[in-house]
């Protein structure tokens, strides 16, 4: 289990114009079978602290929340996926429909990860939407 800075830009599209968020977290990540494991804690508004791990397979990410919010998210360029995304205001049917999706390595380790799909709640279209995830690792020369 690594130390690592994430860095996420979270965009969306819901009318006209993109909005943009950065948000910067102390994470760890850790390679398993199957893939890299990253996981940080969130300040979700009106949800406290969450528990988010990314795993990063071969063409796929999966997001999974635990806390106050709770989903299990799947992405893989080309497909939707269906899920449920419960919150302190109810329990939502959700969808996404993945567009693209692309994770960098350097040096053998997960160094960006980005995801770029569209979102529906309850069946209603919600917008555009794409997720940009910087990993920094600690340099090797402490």
């Amino acid at each position: 289990m690594q130390d690592v800075q994430i860095t996420l830009t979270a965009r969306q599209r819901t009318g006209g114009d993109w909005e943009e968020t950065v948000y910067r977290y102390a994470g760890r990540c850790v390679e398993k079978t199957g893939g890299w494991y990253l996981t940080y804690k969130e300040q979700m508004e009106g949800a406290g602290e969450v528990s988010t791990t990314l795993k990063l397979g071969d063409g796929t990410v999966t997001l999974l929340r635990q806390g106050d919010v709770q989903t299990k998210q799947q992405f893989q360029q080309g497909t939707s996926h269906q899920t449920t995304y419960r919150s302190p205001y109810g329990l939502f049917s959700m969808e996404t429909h993945t567009r693209k999706l692309r994770i960098r390595h350097e040096q053998g380790r997960p160094a960006q990860v980005w995801v770029a799909y569209q979102l529906w709640l309850n069946g209603q279209y919600v917008g555009e939407h794409e997720l940009t995830l910087n990993v920094e690792w600690p340099s090797a020369s402490g």
